[in-house]
């Protein structure tokens, strides 16, 4: 099958979740019990005496986690079928290998990292549950200038403060040129998309620590593309703001650099990775899904 089939490709994708879906669904359960319990281990352990500064605590480490634990997701793109058993009935499925290679992906970086969400906004939820009938029913009062006053409780939600980490703030300063503004995103998104795809042919070249892999290859990509930028003297933004209030904003060489090279790099590796995974072979090395010698 050369074709790509919207409908074989729902079909595999349905196939991917029946067969995990009893492990995902442990998971999910397992990582509720363990938000609830974590966050109630750390309020004991922090010195927590406002809901103020329980909330902020709990937004900062769970976006951590979240973004730690999604990464790691993206890239066991193909553990589930690093077993010869396991690969030997997937590679025989009725459908092309872009659509057995798009299901793998939309399930590991799509539906896994959903899970992960509701894990944290169920385990929330059930820490929410227990102070509101335990207590303590105290208050903390935010109030700013033109704006209405905020309560928050020991029963209020973390996941607000969690998505604010999450998100970038790029968007605040409202006089910002608006070319200033669009090759801040078109940057961030090109360092996003390079992310997921480098976590995607590590996942997908690597049986064992593709994770660690892909990380070392970030971090080397970043420390050798910062030196190159403190060697030249660049820079990528440079914003000027007085008593508050942005002035003027410049954008650097390295930013047009990032915006055109990170998007070549991405499609290389999701390019790659696919290249790798329609040859997959029932019987691999060790180490990898792909054996350049026998190419």
């Amino acid at each position: 099958m050369n074709t790509f089939s919207f409908n074989r490709f729902g079909k595999m994708l349905r196939w991917v979740l029946s067969v995990n879906q009893r492990r995902m669904l442990f998971a999910i359960a397992a990582s509720v019990v363990g938000v609830f319990m974590a966050e109630m281990i750390l309020l004991r352990m922090g010195d927590i005496y406002s809901p103020l500064t329980m909330l902020h605590y709990y937004g900062q480490i769970g976006a951590a986690l979240f973004a730690l634990v999604s990464l790691i997701l993206v890239s066991t793109i193909v553990s589930g079928v690093n077993e010869k058993r396991k690969r030997e009935a997937f590679l025989m499925l009725p459908a092309s290998n872009l659509e057995k290679f798009l299901a793998l992906m939309t399930y590991t970086s799509v539906i896994c990292v959903l899970g992960v969400f509701l894990a944290f906004v169920l385990g929330d939820s059930l820490r929410m549950v227990w102070f509101w009938i335990s207590g303590p029913y105290t208050e903390a009062k935010v109030s700013y200038i033109g704006n209405p006053t905020e309560y928050y409780y020991w029963w209020s939600s973390a996941i607000p403060e969690m998505m604010d980490n999450l998100t970038p703030h790029i968007l605040e300063a409202d006089s910002c040129n608006w070319f200033y503004l669009v090759m801040n995103i078109v940057v961030l998104a090109a360092i996003a998309v390079w992310t997921h795809s480098l976590l995607i042919i590590g996942g997908t070249l690597f049986r064992k620590y593709s994770f660690v892999i892909s990380c070392l290859v970030f971090i080397l990509f970043w420390v050798i593309f910062g030196k190159t930028m403190q060697y030249f003297e660049l820079s990528m933004f440079t914003s000027n703001w007085e008593d508050g209030k942005y002035v003027s904003g410049e954008v650097g060489i390295p930013a047009y650099i990032l915006a055109v090279l990170l998007p070549l790099l991405a499609v290389f590796n999701y390019w790659a990775s696919f290249h790798i995974f329609k040859n997959f072979q029932l019987i691999t090395n060790k180490w990898t899904n792909y054996d350049i010698l026998k190419r």
